[in-house]
Formats: structure tokens, sequence, C-alpha cells
């Protein structure tokens, strides 16, 4: 695991002790935890208890088809929920919300594509008349705006205009404030639950990730 990924070495052990405690508190065993960790050990490297990574993790939960509980996202969805910008990923799971087309939001696209095929009495491995436009979970972090907004779904909703609309009012949606108490409040819960030391050095990491955005709007203020 080591091996896959160096930068183990080098960060503080806090960090991937909490990953490994957050997934046990959200009821994943042992060997799922373990399990998990070998299949992606980058995730390792991530602060699980940052609230962007609680915010794309209830994202997660309630966007996903199937009600998925946090344990089924960290064992499912580990590296979406934690490594990546909650702005990208939670923020265009809530536009598809909004845009009412979570109905076509599916953690990859292969199986429900083909499932739908044989289902209309088509070849499972060929594009078929009609099929639903699906819209994945890379599709929904991996794209640039301008990918994103070209997607059929995201076409039908209004495209590129009605997206740079939704994300330059972001902060302001009602949909992304409460996700975003709700993510403080799992995380005072996980903070209380986790051992001393490891709520110590997550207390510590959450204050100096605020001293760096706040240098960082200073800076653009003098900018």
């Amino acid at each position: 695991m080591v091996s896959r990924t160096p930068r183990l070495l080098t960060i503080n052990t806090s960090v991937w002790q909490t990953a490994l405690a957050v997934m046990q508190l959200c009821g994943l065993t042992r060997d799922d935890v373990l399990k998990a960790a070998h299949l992606n050990p980058s995730v390792l490297c991530s602060d699980w208890l940052a609230l962007g990574s609680l915010v794309n993790r209830l994202a997660l939960q309630r966007c996903l088809p199937g009600g998925l509980s946090a344990g089924q996202v960290y064992k499912e969805h580990a590296s979406y929920s934690v490594m990546f910008a909650a702005k990208r990923l939670a923020g265009r799971l809530l536009f598809l919300r909004q845009h009412v087309l979570l109905h076509l939001l599916v953690a990859e696209k292969k199986g429900p594509q083909q499932n739908w095929r044989q289902q209309h009495g088509y070849r499972a491995d060929r594009r078929a008349p009609g099929e639903p436009p699906f819209v994945s979970l890379c599709d929904a972090n991996g794209l640039t705006d301008v990918q994103f907004a070209s997607l059929p779904a995201v076409q039908a909703a209004g495209g590129l205009p009605v997206l740079q609309a939704f994300v330059s009012g972001l902060d302001a949606n009602p949909g992304w404030q409460e996700l975003q108490a709700a993510a403080a409040v799992e995380q005072a819960r996980l903070l209380m639950l986790v051992p001393e030391d490891l709520r110590q050095a997550a207390e510590k990491r959450q204050q100096e990730a605020k001293k760096r955005q706040q240098g960082d709007g200073q800076s653009e203020e003098e900018a």
C-alpha cells in the first residue's frame, strides 16, 4: 500500500489514522476498511473530517440512487467523497437535483446502459435509440464546466449559461447552505467520537485551513 502511495510516508500519521477511524465510525468493518484502503491508498492522504469532504459525502448519500448510508459511500465511493472539491462535485449534484435530473445520475454508466438496452430488446454493447442520457460521478467531477454543460442532460436544462448562473450563485443557494450546515453538524459529531489525539490534530488542521483561506482572501483584495 505504501509502495503505491509514497505520500503516506510524508503526511502526519494522524491523517490516515483519522481516515480509518471515520470509516469504522460510519459502520465499516475492519476488513472493509482495510479493503477500501488497499484499493485506493490515496484516500488515506485526505482529511476525512474536513468540511468539504463531509459535504461531498452527504451529497452522495442524498443524490445517488438507493439512498446510500455513510458507510456505503465510503466503501464504494470514498475517493469522490474525500479527494475532490465540494463546490465541483456536491455543487453539480445539487444542480442535477434542482433541475430534476437525479434520475439520470449513476455511479458509472456502463452497467445501467447495458441493462436499459437489454430490457428494451437491444444489444448490450451498442448504443440504442432512446436510451437515457445518464450522468456519471466521473462526469460530475471530472469534466470542465463547458464539457459538463455539453452533456445531453445538462443541455436539456439550459446548458452552459444556466450552469454558470448556478455556479455563481452557489454560496447563496439554500440547498448548498443546508448541505454546509448538515456537514458542520456531522463534523462536530465525528470529532466527539474519534480518539482525543486525532480530534486535536483534526482541529489544528481546520484552524490552519481557515488561516490559509483568510490569507487567500486578503491576497485577492490587495490584488
